[in-house]
């Protein structure tokens, strides 16, 4: 799949599972992320991050999760960086902020552990049952070039 694809296909993976970007549930737009990984980006290196915490980074202090697939290209010669994510935005709590803050990294480059693997450890997660006991105020899901 090209860069130009990734977009279109993770929203039909989404829409797979039922989830619309406006209405994200955490867990299946997770697995959903996870089918969207396994589909491969033509790029210089194709990475995952995995995070949640409380931020403010667009607007008021809420308990973001974020679910984000990161491309390295070469436009023109010169390397460029693009991300597209799929965020869960909660009111905080005290549950929510007893979670802390914790960012997972996983990139296609040697010597790391398999997608599968890395997928399935988070999966496996203990704050799942924390976040899946809450609300969310709102989601999206975008694309940015954060650089």
């Amino acid at each position: 799949m090209r860069v130009e694809d990734a977009q279109p296909q993770l929203l039909t993976c989404l829409q797979e599972a039922d989830q619309e970007p406006s209405r994200l549930d955490p867990q299946p737009t997770w697995r959903a992320f996870g089918r969207f990984m396994r589909h491969p980006v033509e790029v210089e290196e194709d990475a995952l991050l995995y995070e949640y915490g409380i931020f403010s980074f667009r607007g008021p202090r809420r308990f973001t999760l974020s679910f984000c697939r990161q491309f390295d290209v070469d436009e023109d010669g010169a390397p460029a960086l693009i991300q597209l994510r799929c965020e869960i935005e909660y009111e905080p709590t005290p549950a929510l902020e007893a979670l802390g803050t914790h960012n997972q990294w996983w990139s296609g480059a040697a010597g790391e552990p398999s997608l599968a693997a890395m997928l399935d450890e988070i999966e496996r997660r203990s704050e799942w049952k924390v976040i899946g006991a809450h609300r969310p105020v709102c989601s999206s899901v975008y694309q940015e070039r954060p650089c």
